[in-house]
């Protein structure tokens, strides 16, 4: 498996394949930001983990040149940072993205570029809130018969708030389009949450959709479980379990996942 290991905004870990090329700009001063640059030549396999420290900021570009197919897993654990990603696919790429993070305070910002003809995203994402967590979605559909599939699952515990806001673009002279938006939030406090799910389409020739929603597991599937002799505490566990692992095909994240509903659900 190819793997890059950033602790901070440093770079510490780079063992990737010949497919894979990476550039790494440290900040020239106080307030610049570090800059970790991905070119991906060939399809592959690539695991980012990601250690966040006071604070951290961090810039991440990753490129798809034509015809490359990337499965891309991501795991952020550790206290405060803002992250910002920006992905070019380019023709008939395919880009799967599996993230998972349990981090203290964080905000993203993710940019998608579907630069290409036939080029695809299907991004997966989880976290398990425990304090204020914001994400930011661009996604620019520059090409014909482009397809975005963006889903974020969330649990909100303890002082834990998230807010998605997701913004899917086609311009009027793009046409062939699938544009999908998938969001819900568990929300296990009295905080607020929010989701706000934006579609800006400017052709007719387009599948568009999207879904948000914001609550607690229903009294059906708590009751189904407990029908089955189980307690709430145990029910609500294996619901969780399965909101934060499904589409999730890595099995270190899969792991990565499981210990941590293991120390919030004991």
């Amino acid at each position: 498996m190819n793997k890059i290991k950033v602790v901070d905004d440093n770079l510490k870990i780079a063992n990737v394949n010949s497919g894979i090329n990476i550039e790494y700009y440290e900040k020239e001063c106080l307030f610049a930001i570090n800059e970790i640059k991905i070119v991906v030549t060939k399809s592959t396999d690539l695991e980012i983990e990601i250690n966040l420290k006071d604070d951290t900021k961090l810039n991440f570009c990753i490129d798809l040149k034509e015809d490359v197919n990337l499965n891309l897993n991501i795991v952020t654990k550790g206290k405060s940072g803002k992250v910002q990603y920006k992905y070019n696919l380019n023709r008939n790429c395919c880009l799967n993205v599996f993230k998972f993070q349990n981090v203290d305070i964080i905000k993203e910002m993710i940019t998608l570029n579907l630069i290409g003809e036939n080029s695809k995203i299907d991004y997966n994402f989880k976290t398990i809130s425990n304090d204020k967590e914001t994400y930011d979605y661009h996604i620019f559909h520059k090409s014909k018969n482009t397809i975005s599939n963006i889903k974020n699952n969330g649990v909100c515990i303890k002082d834990g708030t998230l807010i998605y806001q997701v913004s899917s673009f086609v311009p009027k002279e793009i046409t062939g389009c699938t544009v999908t938006q998938s969001n819900r939030i568990i929300n296990l406090t009295n905080n607020k949450c929010e989701i706000r799910p934006n579609l800006y389409i400017d052709t007719s020739n387009v599948e568009a959709s999207h879904s948000a929603l914001i609550g607690k597991f229903s009294d059906e599937e708590m009751f189904y479980m407990q029908s089955r002799g189980l307690d709430y505490k145990t029910s609500l566990k294996l619901l969780i379990t399965g909101f934060l692992t499904s589409d999730i095909n890595n099995k270190k994240i899969l792991d990565f996942i499981t210990k941590n509903i293991d120390k919030y659900w004991r």
